[in-house]
């Protein structure tokens, strides 16, 4: 995956002074696709700096490089319904010497990411009342989840891939079911047998279990840095809410709980409430 490693170094260094005299300094674009999550290294210019940017309404936090303590690195996710285009994207840096603000510009690219048809029975695609309301609760325990992420990052480089098998649903794709057009897909579905170990991607808290309509047996880990991973249709759940849990730990075992079409894993994975392809956070590296 992308590395994004400044070469303006000492333009972007300077940076503009906040509350101080102007001074001429292009924006720099950085190049994202649809869906896809990308980490950026900036240098500083003493280790006591810190930095935060703003992306899409999101603060963007940054932390201390573990490769390069004379950086700060921050995760950058672009939804995969984002419109094409050029979005502002400003940090600002906090030092001895005071603030300063750098200008950048993340310019999303497209991603075609195909079509999917299903047959499902009829209910579990069109829901009487009861079932629509149970499925609206539940979208709203899920908004919450994804709306507060914890800010500091408790993972380490690499995220992991939970299960090992065949890719049966691939992430973004627009969905064709019983020949409705729903909601794109917004993990990767990963076909495993019945009862396989399903690890966690990286170090976190479980901050959600339970049962749900559509996603069966469900885990959210919350790695902290504002990126939550998700686990779904799982035949069997072996942790609780609140528990901390290591990268590569048994989480729980694959199945096909809600609904879902034979035994395999729904994975997906929230950079900063962006809905992103989780394989982008596997291929990142610092």
């Amino acid at each position: 995956m992308t590395r994004v490693v400044l070469s303006f170094i000492f333009l972007l260094l300077i940076g503009v002074p906040l509350g101080g005299a102007d001074i001429p300094l292009a924006p720099i674009s950085i190049a994202i696709l649809q869906g896809e999550v990308i980490s950026f290294t900036l240098p500083v210019l003493d280790r006591t700096e810190s930095a935060a940017g703003q992306f899409q309404n999101q603060s963007i936090p940054f932390f201390k490089n573990d490769a390069d303590p004379a950086s700060l690195t921050a995760f950058i996710g672009v939804d995969f319904t984002q419109p094409i285009g050029e979005y502002p994207f400003d940090i600002t840096v906090t030092g001895d010497k005071g603030d300063r603000l750098l200008p950048y510009r993340i310019t999303v690219l497209s991603t075609s990411f195909g079509v999917q048809t299903l047959t499902l029975p009829e209910g579990k695609v069109d829901l009487d009342a009861k079932t629509l309301e149970r499925v609206e609760k539940e979208a709203l325990r899920f908004k919450d989840i994804f709306s507060q992420p914890t800010i500091n990052k408790t993972w380490r480089l690499p995220f992991q891939i939970p299960v090992v098998g065949e890719i049966s649903g691939h992430f973004g794709r627009r969905r064709i079911i019983n020949g409705q057009e729903k909601s794109p897909h917004t993990g990767v579905d990963i076909a495993a047998p019945l009862g396989k170990d399903v690890l966690a991607s990286n170090g976190g808290k479980i901050v959600l279990t339970g049962d749900f309509f559509f996603n069966g047996q469900s885990i959210v880990i919350d790695h902290g840095g504002g990126i939550l991973t998700m686990y779904f249709h799982l035949s069997e759940i072996m942790v609780k809410e609140g528990m901390s849990v290591e990268s590569r730990q048994i989480i729980g075992r694959v199945g096909q709980s809600g609904r879902a079409t034979g035994p395999h894993l729904h994975w997906g994975a929230r950079v900063h409430n962006a809905r992103v392809d989780p394989f982008s956070l596997v291929k990142i590296g610092l």
